[in-house]
């Protein structure tokens, strides 16, 4: 059964075929398209949030000032209450708006970035020059449980100078949401153009010195 994958793309700066060449540089950013009721009303949570522990803090300031109580006398339950507002404080502030980014440099390369659901989570960023870029292809493979799916790589060729052609690495595009297919056409397209100049590349192996590029 596949996922909705009801995912936006946006490109930056926005463009068309017609003037790719002109440019650059281009920003594709995979997200929800859904908004994250946390995200969408973080101010008021954390307004809320805060409010309630500066209020319950002062009570209970307020209470063993006027009774003359040990504020190491406090029950668990208050104890409890207010790690519970800290926690759900900072998680509030922890949380961020996922999603997969590629930067297209022409003449230098791509940039990925991958940023989680929250900020403790590591999030991934790497770079891949063009002098090591073989391709830019879209494949089909299989996602979880047999799910039969669509995705944008890079193929990249390994620094190892032996010709070994084993050594070539793929470096998978908008891993953390793996988009349909109508969007990875539009990034594929896009992206050749401005990295290469031209959506034909050719490639054939030369003995004892791996894939060497065709010039057509």
């Amino acid at each position: 059964m596949s996922s909705p994958k009801d995912f936006s793309l946006e490109v930056t700066p926005p463009i068309d075929t017609a003037n790719v060449e002109s440019l650059n540089l281009l920003k594709f950013t995979v997200k929800d398209k859904k908004n994250d009721i946390i995200l969408k009303n973080r101010p008021v949570i954390l307004f809320i949030l805060t409010g309630t522990l500066i209020a319950y803090i002062s009570n209970i300031i307020f209470n063993v000032n006027l009774e003359h109580v040990d504020i190491s006398h406090l029950s668990k339950v208050q104890y409890g209450f207010i790690l519970a507002l800290v926690t759900m404080i900072a998680l509030v502030s922890l949380r961020q708006q996922p999603e997969d980014t590629m930067i297209v440099m022409k003449g230098i390369g791509v940039q990925l970035v991958t940023k989680k659901k929250w900020r403790f989570q590591n999030s991934s960023q790497s770079f891949i020059p063009i002098k090591d870029m073989i391709d830019l292809v879209i494949h089909e493979g299989f996602h979880k449980y047999g799910q039969v799916i669509f995705y944008l790589c890079v193929l990249t060729r390994s620094n190892d100078q032996s010709g070994n052609d084993d050594s070539n690495i793929i470096k998978v595009i908008f891993p953390e949401f793996l988009p349909r297919r109508d969007i990875l056409l539009k990034v594929w397209k896009l992206s050749r153009e401005l990295l290469f100049g031209s959506p034909n590349r050719y490639w054939r192996r030369v003995p004892g010195q791996g894939l060497k590029q065709v010039l057509s």
